[in-house]
Formats: structure tokens, C-alpha cells, sequence
């Protein structure tokens, strides 16, 4: 028997592209710097968890990335929210901008002028930014929205809550994990059905779900619905053309009576990682090092994901800004350590001297 065997062909999917890690098809979640930091892209069939910040800000910029993504390559889109209207989520998707090379763009990342050590001006300054030589997604400007003609165009399954759920599901005791379920479901198998059966072509679905086990989820039986719904989530998922971007607020897990609840959710997940934001924080806020961004990127979880060894980053040490136009992931880095001679404390240190007639910056012996 021979021991080659046939290599399976790349699916021809808008969006996607095959991994140079895994080969694997992968796509992007709308920000190239943080594709690059798991490997250039997010494999077809998998689960990607976002651990809010205490405020939700950042975390719902990445969501709107990932459903922009879609917008552009003509992704079905399902889109589901108990905490706000997911209408209104969509109708606020960046633009994608036509070229990364702005004024603005070169304006931001133009280097300061250093004034000690004046020769490093002529040196290329080190471009901290995560990114890629074979970017997947696109940029976006998040200043400018996408046009509701073109949403009107898009395949798009909105969930908030109001849909019964059909049955047969899973037994949940909050009815709102059995319906988010069934219309994921129904919509995760029309899109395998119309892809086998030959009357439309390959796609990939997006599934954004936004804040799940936000206090609107919680009761009595929180954990066990929780856990059970993402093993049912990820088993639709992983048998479906399908990537599912979910948004948790972990850190009010820790507050819960189940301790070991964050740790058996991450382990649930394909891949992790939570924002964790310096707003609110005086410590970090007042520290020098973080001057330059708005927060830390913590990974949590990269599991290997159909492969025998999962992907290692170069770095861990992430740190994220919010600027005007772009969310940007860069490598958390000290900066030089440059004071005015005026702000600097003139301290005398102590000598050693015999006779101490006095004198206060001399010490006995």
C-alpha cells in the first residue's frame, strides 16, 4: 500500500485563503493585526471568544469588525444580542477604506524627533504593529459607516430574544439558550444544505453573538446552561461551514459561586483571549509604560485546531489603542527612558567623612 496520500483541494470560498501553519482554510476577523497574532487567520468550523472589557467598548469594535469582514466578502451574517438591538449593531459596520497607505495612516505612524541621541533619527524606526506579509482581511475606517443600501443586499439573521424556540434542542431552563440554538441551527444547515445540494455556492457563515452570560442571561442555572449551550454551539459549528465570533463577559464570572466555571468555558473554546482595558484602572493609567495605549491583550486559548501542535505567537506581551480611524494590536513595548534635566530632582547622595560638622550629606562612622 502506498504511503502518499491524495491532498484534498482548498474550498474556493470568498475570504479565505489556506494557512501556511495548518493548511487549513482560514479567514479573517476584520483586523489583519490581530489575525497575525493567531497565526494569519481563523480556521472554518471554529469557535473564537472575546473577554470583554468592564465596559464593552473595545470588544463590540472587534465584533463590528468581523461583521464588516463579512459585508465585504458577501458572508451570511447571523447576528444575535440580549443587550441591545443587533439592527442597530449592524447599521453602525466601518467602511472599508481602498488603500492603507492614507495621509492620516503615514501621518500616525511618522516617528518623534529625538533629541538625545540625534544619530537613531536616520535609522528606520521599529514598526511595533502586528502585521503580515500575506494579510487575509481588509482595513476599515471607523469614522465612516457602510451604506444601508448595501446591508439591504446582504443575507443577514438578526436574534433578540423574541423567537420561540422550536424544540428538541437540548433542555434548558433559560428558554433563551434553546431558541439562539434553533435558529442558528436552521440557518447553519440551509446554508450546508444549498451547498451540497448545488443550488448556490460555497459560503461561510458568520455567527456574531454578542455579550452571552451578560446579566440578561443569568439565573439560578446559569452554569450548566452556559456550559451546555457552548458544547451544542460548537458541535453545530464544527459540522457546518460556519465561524462563530462570541463576546463573554468573563471577568463577572469570577464574582459567581461556581469558581471553576472561567476555566471549564475557556477550555471549551478553540481560541481566547480577553481585553482587559486600563480605563477605571489608576494604577495603570498612571504608569508611564502604558501611556501609549488604551489596554492589554491577554491569550488564553489557541487549541490545535485539526492539527497535531497548535500555533505560538512570537509574543504574548499585546497592548491595544483605540485611534481614531483603526483599532490597532502592537507588541507591548518600554519606551525610552528621556526626563528633562530641569524635572530632575536634585539629590545629593551621602559621602563618607570623619568630621560631621553640620553637614547633612555626610555620614559618620
Amino acid at each position: 500500500m502506498s504511503g502518499f496520500v491524495k491532498r484534498r483541494r482548498a474550498l474556493n470560498i470568498n475570504g479565505t485563503r489556506l494557512s501556511v501553519h495548518s493548511g487549513q482554510s482560514v479567514i479573517s476577523l476584520g483586523n489583519p493585526s490581530l489575525d497575525h497574532v493567531f497565526g494569519g487567520g481563523f480556521p472554518i468550523g471554529s469557535i473564537i471568544a472575546i473577554g470583554e472589557d468592564k465596559h464593552g467598548n473595545y470588544s463590540r469594535v472587534l465584533s463590528k469588525y468581523f461583521l464588516a469582514e463579512g459585508i465585504v466578502n458577501k458572508h451570511p451574517l447571523l447576528v444575535a444580542s440580549l443587550e441591545e438591538d443587533p439592527l442597530q449593531l449592524v447599521e453602525k459596520l466601518p467602511q472599508p477604506v481602498e488603500s492603507t497607505t492614507s495621509v492620516e495612516s503615514r501621518a500616525e505612524q511618522e516617528p518623534e524627533t529625538m533629541r538625545i541621541a540625534f544619530r537613531y533619527n536616520q535609522l528606520a524606526p521599529v514598526d511595533s504593529e502586528q502585521k503580515s506579509s500575506t494579510a487575509l482581511g481588509h482595513y476599515f475606517d471607523l469614522t465612516k459607516t457602510i451604506p444601508s443600501t448595501a446591508l439591504l443586499t446582504q443575507d443577514i439573521t438578526y436574534w433578540n430574544g423574541d423567537e420561540r424556540p422550536d424544540g428538541g434542542i437540548g433542555s434548558f431552563h433559560n428558554p433563551h439558550y434553546a431558541s439562539l440554538l434553533s435558529c442558528i441551527h436552521r440557518k447553519a444547515s440551509e446554508q450546508q444544505f444549498n451547498a451540497t445540494s448545488g443550488e448556490g455556492t460555497k459560503n461561510v457563515l458568520r455567527i456574531c453573538l454578542n455579550s452571552i452570560g451578560s446579566p440578561a442571561w443569568y439565573d439560578k442555572n446559569f452554569s450548566g446552561d452556559f456550559l451546555r449551550f457552548i458544547a451544542l454551539l460548537k458541535a453545530i459549528v464544527r459540522n457546518t461551514l460556519s465561524v462563530c465570533l462570541i463576546t463573554v463577559p468573563l471577568h463577572l464570572f469570577h464574582h459567581l459561586d461556581d469558581f471553576h466555571l472561567y476555566k471549564r468555558v475557556i477550555n471549551l473554546f478553540d481560541f481566547s483571549f480577553e481585553l482587559e482595558a486600563f480605563a477605571g484602572q489608576m494604577e495603570e493609567q498612571a504608569n508611564p509604560v502604558f501611556k501609549e495605549y488604551h489596554g492589554l491583550l491577554n491569550i488564553t486559548k489557541i487549541a490545535p485546531f485539526n492539527s497535531l501542535a497548535s500555533f505560538h505567537p512570537k509574543t504574548r506581551d499585546l497592548a491595544f489603542k483605540l485611534k481614531r480611524s483603526k483599532f490597532v494590536i502592537e507588541k507591548l513595548h518600554l519606551p525610552p527612558d528621556i526626563v528633562d534635566e530641569d524635572s530632575r530632582a536634585k539629590v545629593q547622595m551621602p559621602t563618607l567623612s570623619c568630621a560631621s560638622a553640620g553637614m547633612k550629606n555626610r555620614l559618620d562612622f
